[in-house]
């Protein structure tokens, strides 16, 4: 018992412990994972997957705001058909997403490539629109 003692002392004082501070969406998750990632083994297969349904998720929770700020700002739609892949994604409910149909990319392509959505990510600062979604959208391929 007392050698455990005695090396749970010495590994206790080769340990940090660091208390981060800091509003909503300041960084204080973000950092920790990168420090994992950097000192630690990185992300195991499952966290992998975790990340690829959240980017998923993000994918429809950008273009659903922007399909919703184009009601809300009057812009419309260059190419008619993109009322009907704006109805499409309008219809996914974001926390069920695991994957995207070949159907969902073609619509968000579409989507995106129509001058009234470029026009309403252009007036993004009048609605809330996550930083990474022109990073997401612009390459859904990848």
């Amino acid at each position: 018992i007392e050698r455990q003692l005695r090396r749970d002392k010495k590994d206790a004082r080769r340990e940090f412990k660091l208390l981060l501070l800091g509003t909503g969406e300041s960084g204080k998750s973000t950092f920790i994972k990168q420090m994992r990632i950097i000192h630690g083994s990185g992300y195991s297969d499952e966290d992998r997957k975790g990340f690829t349904k959240l980017v998923y998720q993000n994918i429809f929770t950008a273009m659903q705001a922007m399909i919703r700020a184009m009601d809300t700002l009057r812009i419309q739609y260059v190419c008619e058909q993109n009322k009907e892949n704006a109805q499409l994604i309008k219809e996914v409910e974001v926390d069920k997403v695991c994957a995207l149909s070949r159907d969902q990319v073609e619509a968000i392509k579409q989507l995106w490539e129509d001058p009234g959505i470029q026009e309403c990510y252009d007036r993004r600062r009048e609605y809330q629109l996550s930083d990474s979604a022109k990073y997401y959208l612009s390459d859904l391929d990848r």
